[in-house]
């Protein structure tokens, strides 16, 4: 259980996951026209922190970042998913598609609850 509730492995994960399926794949899809540039910079921002909570912290700082980081997001994407809300003429968190990533959202948290208090 241990292992699986490893707070710097789904920073890692989530990072990874944000730079291809935020980032990268939807630079691609959407073109990399000017209006979109500031969509793509932000993705980037995100993936930034989440690399430096994995990264450039640890243990307590570590669990309380990514808390921090990442509980605001699984709650954006639950009221998304809710309220059925569009950003750039794209559902938010249309279900079921919207699992993957509020899953991935959700694992960081759920470690950075759990070592809240670590150290």
């Amino acid at each position: 259980m241990e292992k699986i509730l490893n707070t710097k492995l789904w920073l890692i994960i989530l990072a990874t996951m944000h730079t291809f399926m935020g980032l990268i794949v939807p630079y691609f899809t959407m073109g990399g026209s000017i209006e979109n540039v500031s969509v793509f910079l932000y993705m980037g921002v995100v993936t930034v922190y989440l690399l430096y909570a994995a990264f450039m912290t640890e243990g307590q700082s570590q669990a309380r970042f990514a808390t921090v980081l990442c509980a605001p997001m699984v709650i954006w994407f639950l009221i998304g998913a809710i309220l059925q809300l569009e950003m750039l003429g794209h559902p938010v968190a249309e279900l079921p598609k919207a699992l993957p990533p509020i899953f991935l959202w959700t694992m960081p948290t759920i470690c950075g609850i759990r070592n809240w208090n670590s150290d």
